[in-house]
C-alpha cells in the first residue's frame, strides 16, 4: 500500500440524508482502496449556547466502510484521503477543521464481546 496513497482518487455523492455523503477511494490505476461515508458536523450558532460554552470547529466523520490496506498503511492512508476528503467538502461550502476517522469493528471482534 505503500505507492498507492500517493495518487488517490475520490469520487464524492450525495445520499438520500441530509449532510451525508458516500466516497470511493481508489489508486491511479483504479483499484478499489475504500469506501467512506462522511457526515458533516457542525458546532451550534453561539447564540444558542450559554456565553462560557468553549469555542467548536467544524469537522468531518469519515466512516471507512470498507477497505483494502494493510495496518502499516493506515497513517498514510488517512493523510492522503483527508486531504482529498477536505479538499472535496471545501468545494460544497463546507470548510472542516480536520477529519475524525472510524472504522467499524470486525465482526470476530463482536462475537468475543459477547462471551
Amino acid at each position: 500500500m505503500t505507492d498507492c496513497c500517493h495518487n488517490l482518487n475520490l469520487k464524492l455523492a450525495r445520499t438520500l440524508w441530509i449532510n451525508t455523503y458516500r466516497a470511493l477511494v481508489s489508486d491511479a490505476a483504479g483499484n478499489h482502496i475504500a469506501t467512506l461515508r462522511l457526515i458533516p458536523t457542525l458546532p451550534l450558532d453561539r447564540s444558542e449556547l450559554p456565553p462560557d460554552a468553549p469555542e467548536a470547529a467544524p469537522y468531518l466523520t469519515v466512516l471507512v466502510e470498507d477497505g483494502h490496506f494493510d495496518a502499516d498503511g493506515l497513517v498514510e492512508f488517512e493523510s492522503h484521503t483527508a486531504e482529498l476528503v477536505l479538499a472535496q467538502m471545501a468545494r460544497l461550502g463546507f470548510t472542516p477543521e480536520y477529519c475524525l476517522f472510524a472504522y467499524p469493528s470486525p465482526p470476530h471482534f463482536l462475537n468475543n464481546i459477547a462471551e
